[in-house]
């Protein structure tokens, strides 16, 4: 494509220069010498189609036509400099220094010997004019300096960029890892928790098998509750840990459902308005792991708006449902959340839903931001 692209540009370039040169010697050429200084300026042209290949060969072809030009028709020789001009351009920004200073040099020397023999100006050697021709030679190699310093600067912001998008994904893979690593301490708790209800419930039905086997019969039912959430529990515990090489961090209390008063209370203490709306009764036993991940992904969510929607309103809804608990949180503020892109707090409630078997979608629709989480109380298989 980039190939096909760079014929097309010398074609033009060379029509381009063919146009301007063939006007000009038209123009300027006399009417005896005009037939050949018409083939010469066109020929320094046409040579223009191998500027990218061989830049050198055609900066000494194309000037070579024009010297000679200048030596048949002095007046039609000037436009021709066209060709060997956009050569030298060509030069300096496909080859080294060597290269273009010996073609600034050679460049220069042939404007003097054009300006001093055939524009009669040697009986006053070195005039302002001829240093004046002789400066020209300039305009091309600064242009290609410019534009060769231009795709430099380009080259290095797409570095830039690069470094920068490789850098935000490998710091969202580590706060990944790390808010991985908290559920598994969150759900060690919660493991823990359960196997000391087992190992109480165990007691109990130990001390009253003989003489109240009723009640020894509902400590053994509980034992086999907790023990089924506790295996359902230890595989969360699992298959978050699948990709996590650290186990030495330190516990922390689990908090649950039954905090979610003290939560929002702590919101509004920092000015935040949080509205709550409850849906459904709760469920006898809703499984701790649950609990905890909606807390968490209700604390996330609420220090999101604080952070992203200053002075916005914030409307939670918990709803409980037969088989799981829905949890949503949305808030409408001008000045909403992060332009849309996901960030590392909305990966770790995603990866905090997805632990448990379920859903985490955070998504804005004009001004309103709005997170909404699914969590089953039985992980299907």
């Amino acid at each position: 494509m980039k190939h096909n692209a760079d014929r097309v540009i010398d074609a033009a370039v060379v029509v381009l220069a063919s146009a301007i040169i063939a006007v000009g010697v038209a123009v300027r050429a006399d009417p005896s010498t005009r037939p050949l200084a018409l083939t010469l300026g066109l020929a320094a042209a046409a040579v223009l189609l191998l500027r990218r290949r061989a830049p050198t060969l055609t900066l000494v072809v194309s000037g070579g036509l024009v010297l000679v030009l200048f030596a048949v028709d002095h007046a039609a020789g000037p436009i021709a400099v066209i060709a060997p001009g956009i050569a030298l351009y060509t030069l300096a920004l496909t080859r080294g220094r060597v290269h273009l200073v010996a073609a600034v040099i050679a460049a220069a020397g042939a404007v003097m010997v054009v300006d001093l023999v055939f524009g009669g100006h040697h009986a006053h050697g070195l005039t302002p004019p001829t240093a004046a021709h002789v400066a020209l030679v300039a305009i091309p190699v600064l242009a290609a300096e410019a534009l060769r310093n231009r795709r430099a600067y380009v080259r290095l912001l797409l570095e830039r960029l690069a470094q920068a998008e490789r850098t935000r994904e490998q710091e969202a893979e580590r706060r990944a890892e790390q808010e991985r690593l908290r559920i598994a301490r969150d759900l060690h708790d919660v493991v823990a928790h359960t196997l000391t209800t087992i190992n109480v419930q165990a007691g109990v039905a130990a001390r009253l098998l003989d003489r109240d086997p009723g009640n020894a019969r509902d400590a053994l039912a509980t034992i086999e509750t907790a023990s089924h959430e506790a295996l359902q529990e230890m595989r969360t515990i699992l298959g978050v840990l699948r990709e996590s090489g650290n186990g030495n961090a330190p516990l922390e209390p689990s908090p649950d459902l039954g905090a979610v008063e003290a939560l929002i209370g702590q919101a509004r203490s920092t000015g935040l308005e949080v509205r709550l709306e409850v849906e459904g009764e709760r469920p006898e036993r809703v499984p701790e792991a649950v609990q905890l991940a909606a807390f968490r992904i209700l604390q996330e969510s609420l220090t999101n708006v604080r952070r992203h929607a200053p002075g916005a309103v914030a409307d939670v809804n918990l709803a409980y449902r037969a088989d799981r608990l829905l949890l949503s949180i949305q808030n409408e503020s001008a000045h909403t959340g992060n332009g849309g892109t996901p960030g590392v707090g909305i990966i770790g409630m995603r990866e905090r839903a997805g632990a448990l078997g379920g859903t985490l979608e955070a998504q804005r629709s004009g001004e309103r931001f709005r997170v909404v989480a699914e969590l089953p109380y039985r992980p299907s298989a």
